[in-house]
């Protein structure tokens, strides 16, 4: 079932009464894959500066920000725009060249007063909150766009310089990257390391939260296999039908466990899975096989004539999803050796996440592991990678996936009463998803053709 445009604009109607209207001090708002964040936060910003308010939107990284510049210059050109941005940092070519888009400010005492949007990176205002705190910049509303990749302690500060916080992500994106040991922080009245949603409700409970009721991204088959599995307490459906999302090919294939994933693709079945025999190879170094498997998949799609609808896809279209480099190293080298052209994506979860892509090829990540470990099972990984295709994904595997979650035997007590237990919703996540792509026959076995 596909959700309704009325349940879509109820939701955005609430988030714009709570931040405009109501005034709410602090508001979150969780959101699945592809529901339009960034539009919303558009949204907000220009009723909140119709209103006369001075808005700062915060980003986790530098490029979110250029983005977020671009489609405000294109879809808002009457709103007051500055950028706040670090002196050795440069605009990309195509801001450089737009009449539109205004000189960064690098000093936030440059910064303008009055009505409009200050947009940077939650990093640059982090290190300039002393300047705001003087008591002339400050701001009425900071929305910090992908909150969940934020800490808290990274958004920590900023109520002191605004009278309202709008916090915009999705919850069941990989958690901020925190480069020290965090155990420390695991039984400490406040959670600086998670997510700055995530504590900000835990520690305020009554805090408004608004769910985004629908994705834009992928069918309603995609949504009953990953929103299950990795968004428990978000409830949403597709707002896109299956016949929006059909693939077909121009081309018939081989009867080969490749070409057999790609047909249950076209006949549906928008995640599948292909399987290779076990085998033994050193811990540190890359799969081959399954390498060279997830370049054939990519090569014969495009080999095929993969359209969806009328739209023939090519490299471009298609990304590769792998969480360590080196076996993702394998992949463009194998890619290379098919003539396939270096506009495939080839990337980790990390550096995918916010993207899309109509055509996905993912390698799973318990695929030929010895011992299940937390960064295997850690959700937000999987989550990604399942959920930035608009039309196809198809995992590569060794065999062995299932047996594997079987055999796993969490150990509760080895973290601190009251951390959060990501192994233990890696590992629930991991074997529920596994389990629908049993039973509904979604799994290629290669050792089997």
């Amino acid at each position: 079932m596909t959700a309704t445009l009325t349940d879509v604009m109820d939701a955005r109607r609430r988030v714009l009464d709570l931040t405009v209207r109501e005034g709410a001090s602090v508001i979150i708002v969780d959101s699945p894959p592809g529901a339009g964040k960034t539009r919303l936060v558009e949204d907000v910003v220009s009723a909140a500066t119709s209103n006369s308010l001075r808005v700062a939107v915060l980003t986790p990284r530098a490029e979110q920000s250029f983005d977020l510049v671009r489609r405000l210059v294109a879809s808002f050109p009457g709103i007051p725009i500055q950028v706040l941005q670090s002196a050795h940092r440069s605009y990309p070519p195509d801001l450089q060249n737009d009449s539109r888009v205004p000189l960064p400010v690098n000093d936030p005492a440059n910064l303008s007063d009055g009505p409009g949007v200050v947009i940077g990176t939650a990093s640059k205002f982090y290190h300039a909150i002393h300047c705001f705190t003087r008591g002339s910049k400050e701001f009425d509303l900071i929305i910090c766009d992908e909150a969940y990749q934020l800490t808290f302690k990274d958004i920590e500060p900023f109520p002191a310089i605004s009278g309202q916080l709008l916090l915009v992500g999705d919850p069941g994106q990989l958690p901020p990257v925190v480069t020290v040991d965090t155990t420390r922080f695991d039984a400490a009245p406040y959670k600086v390391h998670w997510p700055a949603p995530r504590e900000v409700l835990r520690q305020h409970p009554d805090v408004p939260v608004v769910k985004l009721p629908a994705t834009y991204r992928f069918s309603d088959d995609s949504v009953q296999l990953i929103q299950p599995a990795f968004y428990p307490s978000l409830p949403f459906r597709s707002a896109v039908t299956e016949r929006e999302r059909a693939v077909s090919f121009s081309a018939r294939g081989f009867r080969d466990p490749i070409d057999s994933a790609l047909d249950l693709v076209a006949s549906g079945a928008t995640i599948v899975a292909i399987t290779l025999p076990p085998k033994d190879f050193a811990f540190d170094s890359a799969d081959e096989d399954v390498a060279t498997t997830i370049a054939h998949i990519c090569a014969r799609a495009i080999e095929r004539g993969v359209r969806w609808g009328t739209r023939q896809l090519n490299d471009g279209d298609i990304a590769c999803a792998d969480a360590h480099v080196a076996s993702g190293a394998a992949v463009r080298q194998a890619l290379r050796r098919l003539h396939v052209s270096s506009e495939l994506l080839v990337d980790t979860p990390e550096i995918l996440q916010g993207l899309q892509r109509p055509f996905m090829v993912v390698k799973h990540p318990l695929s030929g592991v010895r011992r299940v470990d937390q960064f295997a099972l850690e959700p937000g990984r999987m989550c990604v990678m399942l959920s930035r295709h608009q039309v196809g994904c198809i995992i590569v595997t060794r065999d062995g996936v299932g047996e594997s979650l079987d055999r796993y035997d969490h150990d509760s007590g080895a973290r601190p009463v009251s951390a959060e237990d990501t192994a233990w919703n890696g590992y629930r996540a991991h074997l529920q998803l596994w389990r629908k792509l049993e039973a509904s026959k979604r799994i290629v076995h290669a050792s089997h053709q």
